[in-house]
Parts: C-alpha cells; structure tokens; sequence
C-alpha cells in the first residue's frame, strides 16, 4: 500500500485542488475536501463521510450496470452516507452538453478509454491520484491522465464452436480468409469502431505489433474489403449476443462479456485469445462537476478488491485488482482476461492513440461503411 504523508502534503493538496477547481468551473462549495479523502486505502471510505452528498454514476444500463450499482454504489451510499443516484447510457454528447452549460449532473462515469482520452480536460477532469489508491491495480490495466480502468475484457474473434470445432480459427490471418475458414463474419458497424478493428485487418495482413502505428488506414481498408460480402454489422453489444444466439455469424469480432451472455443462453462460442485486444471501459469524472472529491473517493472505494470481485461475479468482466478472487464458474472462467496466460498473448488497446485520432479514424471507417 502507498504511504502518505498527511500534515503539509495535505494542506498543499487542498489548496491546489480548490484553486484548480474554482478555475475548471467546480463547485466551491462541496462539503468534502481532498485532505478527507487522501490517504484512504483502496476499497474504503471514512464512515458518513459524504452524508451531505447526493451525486450520479452513469453507465452502459441494463444488467451490466445493475451489477455495478450492486457492487459498487450501494455499497458506498451505505458506508460514505452518500445518495447515489443511476444513469445512462454514457454519451459523450450530452456530456458535452452538460459542461457546456455549466450545469453538470453526471459525476461518476464509466466510459470507455478512448472516450476519456479523446476528451481529456474538455469533458472530463484530470484525476488527483493523491485521493485514489492505485497500488492493487495489474500493471497492464489502462490509464490515462482521466481514466482508470474499471473492468478488463477481450475485444478479438470468438468462434462457433459447432461450425468449426474440427478446425478453428487461431489468428486473425484465419479471421480473414473466408476460403479456409468459410462463414459469416459479424464486426462493428459503428461509425467510430472499437479501438482495434483497423489493428485486426493490418495484423492479419502481416504487419508486426510494433510497426502498427500510425494505422494505415488505407491498407486495413483495402484487408476489409477482401472479405466485405461475408460481413455482417453489430451496432450495440446486445446485438453481439443475439447474432451468437440466432446463427446470424458465425465468427464475431466483438466484446468478451457479451459472447458470455450468449453462451449463458445457449450459443455455443469460444474465444481466439491470440492477438485479441485487452479492452476495458474506464472511470472518469465529468468536468465541471459538483461533486469532484467525492466521485474521486466512489472510484477509489470500487476499486477495492471486494468490489471488483463481486463485480466480476455479476457481469463476468474481469477485475482490475490483483487481490481480487471471483469464484467463476468453468463457463466464464473460459472468457476470464485476467488469468495470465491470457494477459500473455493480449495486445492492449492503445486508447491515447485513439484518443488523439478519433475523428480521422472514425471518418475512414463511416466512409468505407458507407
């Protein structure tokens, strides 16, 4: 655990939180200050710290969210005194609308990486490290100036396991070649893709992971529309789970936790762990916002390790804990990005490239969608 200093670092910390607050547009008058927070261990919060407070996390909605409401924000209204309200979806346009405004009432986020760092000090704050203890996080968990990761999954190809049992794919060359591995190929029909759908196609076109960047759009695209009549488009992670159910794909390049889901209804996928990429969605806090040392101290407690692993345990996410120990069922341990010999093969999602590029990359997209 990281040791602290309380006295002068502590007051100093104050300060300059308060002064950086007044000058990003936050409230002045939030009950809490940093010097309350600091210091405090993973997983915890001081007993009615926050019993002035009523603050907001968002999410994705549906169980998904319902498990990190259970693991996470009942839990720390019932120990900070906090009332924590739900929201959602996330949407980085009413994001915007509400900075903007300068009316803010969503706090607590949980966004994606690529959100974050495309958005970093405009839409969302820059995280004081000195009120989140981070020391339980594994070292290949994504960060950035205004994320950490709340949860870890697999964005990479899973297979019917039924269509190709007797000989399945095991690389995206695999994914890619229709005429070794025929059948229908389900992938994002988003305007802005996952961060690592151009990386795919360049990897199964034999560039090595280290030359990768910057993307050659134009090359992945030319590696797509090789195999554009064998593609079908998801929009929504629901969408993933029912094209496994259904038999409308019969390889999807998609998220980890929803192919689950639709193996927990019948569906009968397995994953391709080699060169898929390490994915995960983010906690960050919105710009502006009235309550920024509170949702500084809602991250820091569901970070903690009973929490991740009750989260892990709800939604088959990974946690982001090294001390956390969901017991998963043989079913979702297959899905499990955590384990080691999992993390080993796993490319990580490069959110801060993304970031930096997210209109250039989501217009070649939409364009060769469209």
């Amino acid at each position: 655990m990281k040791s602290r200093l309380f006295s002068t670092i502590a007051i100093s910390t104050t300060a300059l939180f308060l002064l950086t607050s007044c000058a990003q547009g936050g409230s002045q008058t939030e009950s809490v200050l940093p010097a309350d927070v600091a210091g405090t261990p993973v997983g915890t919060v001081t007993d009615g710290l926050l019993s002035d407070t009523t603050m907001t996390f968002v999410s994705w909605g549906g169980d998904f969210q319902s498990g990190q409401e259970a693991s996470f924000s009942e839990p720390f209204a019932a120990a900070s005194g906090a009332t924590v309200m739900s929201d959602g979806p996330t949407d980085a346009a009413k994001i915007r609308a509400q900075v903007e405004s300068g009316n803010v009432s969503w706090d607590v986020v949980n966004a994606s990486p690529t959100m974050n760092a495309a958005n970093c000090g405009v839409l969302f704050e820059p995280l004081n490290l000195d009120l989140i203890d981070t020391s339980a996080m594994p070292e290949n968990a994504p960060a950035g100036e205004c994320f950490l990761s709340s949860l870890s999954y697999g964005y990479g190809i899973f297979y019917d396991v039924d269509k190709y049992g007797d000989n399945p794919p095991s690389s995206w060359a695999d994914f890619f070649d229709t005429d070794g591995f025929p059948g229908t190929r389900a992938v994002d029909g988003r305007a802005v893709p996952t961060a690592g759908t151009f990386e795919a196609a360049l990897l199964a076109d034999g560039v090595a992971q280290e030359d990768l960047y910057p993307l050659d759009t134009d090359r992945s695209l030319d590696k797509w529309s090789d195999i554009e009549d064998s593609l079908n488009y998801w929009s929504t992670g629901a969408e993933q789970t029912q094209m496994a159910q259904s038999g409308e794909a019969d390889m999807i390049f998609g998220w980890s936790g929803r192919i689950f889901e639709a193996n927990q209804s019948g569906a009968n996928f397995a994953p391709v762990w080699d060169g898929a990429f390490l994915a995960s969605d983010s906690f960050s806090i919105v710009k502006g916002g009235n309550n920024i040392v509170a949702a500084h101290a809602y991250i820091n407690y569901a970070l903690g390790a009973e929490q991740q692993t009750q989260m892990a345990e709800l939604t088959s996410y990974s946690p982001v804990n090294v001390n956390a120990t969901p017991k998963l069922s043989a079913e979702a341990l297959i899905f499990d990005v955590s384990q080691p010999e999992v993390a080993a093969v796993t490319i990580p999602q490069n959110a801060e490239y993304w970031g930096q590029n997210l209109d250039e990359l989501g217009s070649a997209w939409s364009g060769w969608l469209n």
